[in-house]
């Protein structure tokens, strides 16, 4: 299993052969020792170079295995970093339940898992760095992965949490995913910046902030689409199109006008990264191509190559766009309702989640393709997330009453979870869906500092 305990001083220790020859070893041993070397190299050398400039060579050698034995325990390099993906995720989990399973308070309980998690990441952050991360240009499988585990360990702790409700209620009740997605990304910043040996001391933090929040959901908050088979309100079901949208749909005339130079080119920029988006949210990431946007766009390469040097930067200009526009709508309505900070953060949220679902394409590339694509798109993705605590959540403290004590740790850990939760649905092609959740994240956020009584007030008005 890669990265299990920590790894010895010696690299050598690590990936040491078993012996050659006739040596009276189970081939099942064998093929074991192996597999673990293998899945300890990829993770090793993903950290180290990123995940496209892995190569076989680099694994085999680093390993101390043949290229025949690599190639007869996996098909290829994309094989063996769902492996080790899989062993990386199911001892995290095994190892958050279990520790979720002791006896003791809710509370208790709760803790134990998080210091658990947190002292796992902190011992192996190469590996909890694979998943909670994924690995850049690694493709969909590797995301699909991270999602189906990540699914099933909801649906464990939430089985766990709420034994008396019934199966199908984690569809409809949002708080174990969103408590989870906090912490998933509280975890994946330490992690980035290299600060992994904080999240122990976080564990009590993020235990207080998890603890606030009920295990049975107020009435009135759940969403009202409680199935939602992948597809069922997808993209095509969005209630508007944003007045952004409809700007940069149509054609400029051709041949002589009187058009402006500066109305020209910011039509050309937005029909640009419009067809960015929607080729990515189609195809793909690794599809994406100059000629197809160019087409889409209805702009000539030359015209392409005078705004983006690369189709990267097409992908982080539209990045960019997205994250403006779906936080300038949130600061808009936020200010409407300034004097009252609890409508300002529901009028915000609510405004979110309408220009979300009203721009299907640029939603999916901030909140999903972003995973897939470089470092400096997690940048400007946590560089938006920081904005949005700061702004929107921040103001809490100045609301919350004196006997409620709000760690430093939890706009960051809502604003995460938040996060998380737009991420399911965009990804699960349910989009439509997304202004039905605003009762849940509306309380999400505002329960550390009102209580979830008062914070369910405003949720349902």
């Amino acid at each position: 299993m890669p990265d299990a305990k920590p790894r010895p001083s010696k690299p050598g220790e690590r990936y040491r052969r078993l012996p050659a020859g006739a040596h009276g070893l189970d081939p099942e041993e064998v093929e074991r020792d192996q597999r673990e070397r293998l899945q300890s190299a990829i993770v090793e050398l993903i950290a180290e170079r990123g995940y496209q400039a892995v190569r076989i060579l680099d694994l085999t050698k680093l390993a101390h295995v043949s290229r025949p034995t690599f190639y007869g325990l996996y098909t290829d390099k994309e094989e063996l970093l769902l492996a080790a993906y899989d062993e990386i995720a199911q001892r995290t989990a095994k190892i958050a339940i279990e520790a979720y399973q002791v006896e003791g308070s809710q509370g208790e309980r709760l803790q134990a898992a998080i210091r658990a998690f947190a002292e796992l990441a902190a011992a192996t952050p190469e590996a909890m760095s694979l998943m909670v991360l994924g690995a850049f240009g690694a493709g969909s499988k590797a995301i699909e992965h991270r999602n189906q585990t990540l699914e099933a360990l909801e649906q464990s702790i939430y089985a766990i949490r709420s034994p008396s409700s019934p199966k199908e209620g984690i569809a409809t009740d949002l708080t174990v995913k969103m408590i989870l997605g906090g912490i998933r990304e509280v975890t994946a910043a330490r992690l980035r910046q290299g600060r992994a040996r904080e999240l122990p001391g976080l564990a009590d933090d993020l235990t207080a902030w998890a603890a606030g929040y009920p295990v049975e959901l107020p009435a009135g908050l759940r969403e009202e689409h409680p199935a939602g088979k992948r597809g069922s309100a997808g993209r095509s079901d969005s209630p508007s199109v944003s007045e952004r949208a409809l700007r940069a749909e149509g054609r400029l005339p051709s041949g002589r006008h009187d058009l402006p130079r500066q109305f020209i080119v910011q039509n050309q920029r937005e029909r640009i990264v419009d067809a960015t988006a929607s080729i990515v949210a189609e195809k793909g990431l690794s599809n994406l191509t100059i000629p197809e946007i160019a087409k889409r766009a209805n702009v000539s390469h030359h015209t392409f190559y005078e705004m983006y040097p690369t189709k990267h930067d097409a992908f982080l200009g539209a990045q960019k766009v997205g994250m403006h526009q779906a936080l300038l709508v949130m600061a808009q309505a936020y200010e409407a309702h300034k004097d009252d900070w609890p409508q300002g953060v529901a009028a915000g949220l609510r405004a979110l989640l309408q220009y979300l679902a009203s721009e299907p394409a640029h939603s999916h590339l901030i909140l999903v393709d972003t995973f897939a694509a470089t470092p400096e798109a997690i940048e400007i993705r946590d560089k938006s997330l920081h904005a949005f605590a700061a702004s929107y959540l921040q103001p809490g403290y100045r609301r919350a009453s004196k006997d409620r004590e709000v760690p430093a740790i939890v706009p960051e850990a809502i604003t995460g979870g938040i996060w998380q939760v737009l991420n399911h649905y965009i990804e699960d092609e349910r989009i439509g869906e997304l202004p039905d959740v605003a009762p849940q994240l509306i309380y999400a956020a505002l329960t550390p500092f009102l209580g979830p009584r008062d914070a369910a007030k405003v949720a349902r008005r």
